[in-house]
């Protein structure tokens, strides 16, 4: 993109600092960049506070010509609100980041499913394997793992995703030129060769204490779905639940190894609050309506299959194994006793009388079949929260179903 467009987007993160929503409340009224900066050094904003008034002198495109400059010199790509390449999801949270830092490209991340990863810094044996065990099936059913870069569970999944041949997904609460946790940073060259590192923050900028707060909202915002595999009642990372759910993403939970070790209580709580308990990488696909699987069910139910060597070797002492399906013994009607004057009565058309334009919009693109919530807020280009609610009233109306993995259809 334009150079110019970038450094202004750099000195307005600058301006009124990184992960702050102050950016996007304050520019609502202007539609483009260029016009926002002038505006601002013009002294035309409104609303503005004393220290964002002073940071407006302080701050010019020199600023961010030197943030720009030590990132070429660092390998670190910069992505702004506006970038081909900007994730598509992010643009659909409630306080987008304005610009991400990157070692790697975030080119691939649209158009796949990202599970993320989240658990404790100082995982159990048990979670350990379990973490393991579910990450590398997720891969094998073409999902992407994210996590936020903690030790524990959080490296866990990201060198799963580097051992399968994936594409790891790293969003880190901290610069990108700083070695945490310390000895990561050869972890991090790995990420980037084939996936990405990512953070909001520029080369030697201080982060505040809720900094890791603040990168849940990009984690979650990131991914179709976020997966618990440990967490303690005191967990931090019970922080991306709250994300989760205010935008229409699903919380898989992986159940307690003992409901009575204070290691598990953040899980039992979830579970209790009614996030899904997994079994295995198969639940969370199956749930979230991934097609791929689905055709792997129908292929199953036909045939002849081989289990993955993994999964194989759990349910056979070790040895791959081939299954045979046996064929129903339902008899499929002789088309001939069928009468030729008998006609196939069509699905009715939902009545969209009373109904306001936005949900009329909504039931017409669900015409064409069952979509998820992040699918429809994409194409109405809505926010997921707004069409939650839309959706929520269409049900009560009985309009519109719901179905498992925030799938909706008429």
């Amino acid at each position: 993109m334009d150079k110019e467009r970038l450094l202004l987007w750099i000195r307005a993160v600058l301006i009124f600092t990184p992960s702050s929503k102050r950016i996007w409340e304050v520019s609502a009224n202007y539609d483009d960049i260029v016009e926002f900066m002038t505006a601002l050094d013009d002294h035309m904003v409104s609303g503005l506070n004393d220290k964002e008034l002073q940071r407006i002198g302080k701050y010019s495109l020199k600023d961010a010509e030197i943030i720009k400059k030590r990132c070429e010199e660092l390998g670190i790509n910069i992505y702004c609100y506006e970038s081909e390449g900007y994730p598509d999801r992010l643009k659909r949270i409630a306080n987008p980041p304005a610009v991400l830092y990157t070692y790697g490209n975030l080119d691939f991340l649209n158009d796949k499913c990202v599970i993320s990863v989240v658990g404790s810094r100082e995982p159990s044996e048990y979670s350990v394997k379990i973490t393991k065990h579910i990450c590398a099936d997720l891969i094998r059913r073409n999902c992407l793992l994210a996590s936020g870069f903690a030790d524990g569970i959080d490296q866990i999944a990201n060198r799963i995703a580097i051992e399968n041949n994936s594409r790891p997904i790293a969003v880190c609460g901290t610069v990108l030129d700083c070695d945490y946790p310390k000895g990561s940073n050869e972890l991090k060259k790995q990420i980037a060769e084939n996936g990405v590192v990512i953070s909001e923050y520029f080369p030697g900028y201080k982060p505040f204490g809720n900094a890791f707060v603040n990168r849940n909202r990009i984690l979650t915002g990131l991914s179709n779905a976020v997966l618990f595999t440990e967490c303690s009642k005191e967990s931090h990372g019970l922080d991306n639940v709250n994300h989760a759910i205010s935008q229409g993403k699903q919380v898989f939970v992986v159940p307690p190894h003992d409901i009575y070790d204070s290691r598990y209580f953040g899980q039992r709580d979830l579970i209790r609050n009614e996030c899904q308990p997994v079994f295995g990488a198969e639940d969370i696909v199956y749930s979230l309506g991934n097609e791929r699987y689905q055709s792997l069910r129908l292929v199953e139910s036909l045939g002849e299959f081989t289990l993955p060597a993994e999964d194989s070797a759990i349910l056979n002492n070790g040895e791959p194994k081939t299954v045979k399906h046996r064929k129903s013994k339902r008899k499929v009607p002789d088309s001939k006793t069928v009468s030729e004057t008998e006609v196939v009565k069509p699905t009715p058309e939902p009545d969209l009388s009373g109904l306001d334009d936005t949900q009329k919009s909504i039931c017409k693109l669900l015409k064409s079949g069952n979509m998820l919530v992040d699918e429809i807020a994409a194409k109405l280009g809505m926010d997921i929260s707004d069409v939650l609610a839309q959706l929520t009233e269409l049900e009560l109306y009985g309009t519109v179903k719901s179905y498992p993995g925030k799938m909706f259809g008429l």
